[in-house]
């Protein structure tokens, strides 16, 4: 992506989960005043707030089709929606990857206190203290719950896909995903982005590291999750799911161990905002502040945005 050079006046919101009453104060000390407007309204070196997910695949398609040379920023992390990389191709596209890593963290905590209070290990009656756990990913949430994990007593393991190694937290020594232990792990998180190239990385060999009776959660995204080698992990053993982003369709094939007690799908509460705040706005006012003036173009409501000084986890990768 190339740099561009916007009206820095005015912030426009497309979908709801924007949430343009409560970030127009946050925006307002920086003098940036907030519009909501409908997809496919034309928008030419404009700053953009889309909530991608909030649209239909057609309103997408007319959105990216009439915005040109501005900085887009999606309000969720995936950048696999529809039409996205066309928008990328005419814009700076830019997504809260990071501010979501919290609220995710929180989810994964709490849904594990309430697995363990429901029925402890006996070697281990504590929720992390002396657990391992598995962190699959490491991007923004996979690291923040990693070392929130860490934090608590657990002892963490990272699987970074793009390597296909493992690597304990803290530690500079990256091994073979088969010189791991067989059943080591008490807990896997997955921690990876809804990537095609993603699509069923957590597979039998994978499965192969968690325990016949761990508990994996799941608040980021189902794709990355091989269906039948979760399927035959849950048939084996008697180990829990925990998901906040299940399909129908996966559903379907859960219903047996959610008739058991053995899953437990959550409403898509990871991804929600606390306490009104949609959170993105931290990540959106940390981009505009790495943009400079350049006042060749609009005067004083000029700002320029470099992809080269944005934070790479903020950039559509």
């Amino acid at each position: 992506m190339r740099p561009v050079t916007v009206d820095r006046s005015t912030l426009y919101c497309l979908g709801a989960s924007t949430d343009p009453a409560t970030i127009a104060g946050p925006l307002r000390d920086a003098r940036v005043r907030v519009e909501t407007v409908p997809p496919g309204t034309p928008l030419a070196h404009n700053m953009v707030a889309l909530a991608a997910h909030d649209l239909t695949a057609a309103e997408l398609a007319e959105t990216a089709a009439a915005t040109r040379d501005c900085w887009v920023h999606l309000v969720s992390s995936a950048p696999a929606y529809p039409h996205v990389p066309a928008l990328a191709r005419d814009n700076l596209v830019t997504r809260s990857a990071r501010a979501y890593a919290p609220a995710l963290t929180e989810y994964v905590i709490t849904q594990q206190v309430l697995h363990c209070a429901a029925g402890t290990f006996e070697d281990m009656p504590k929720p992390f203290h002396r657990r391992a756990a598995l962190v699959v990913g490491y991007g923004a949430f996979g690291r923040t719950v990693a070392q929130t994990l860490a934090g608590l007593g657990a002892a963490v393991t990272i699987i970074r896909p793009r390597s296909g190694a493992a690597q304990p937290l803290g530690t500079g020594a990256a091994v073979p995903l088969d010189r791991l232990p067989k059943r080591f792990a008490h807990l896997m998180v997955v921690a990876l982005p809804g990537l095609p190239e993603l699509d069923d990385f957590i597979d039998d060999t994978l499965f192969g590291l968690l325990r016949d009776d761990g508990h994996l959660i799941n608040p980021a995204r189902s794709a990355p999750v091989d269906a039948d080698a979760l399927v035959r992990w849950l048939a084996a053993g008697t180990g829990r799911l925990t998901s906040d982003v299940e399909t129908d369709e996966r559903t379907e094939l859960l219903q047996p161990w959610i008739d058991k007690g053995r899953v437990a799908l959550t409403p898509h509460i990871a991804w929600r905002p606390w306490d009104g705040d949609p959170l993105y706005h931290r990540d959106w006012s940390a981009i505009f502040a790495t943009g400079t003036s350049d006042r060749s173009t609009m005067g004083e409501r000029s700002l320029r945005l470099d992809p080269d000084k944005i934070a790479t986890d903020f950039l559509v990768p």
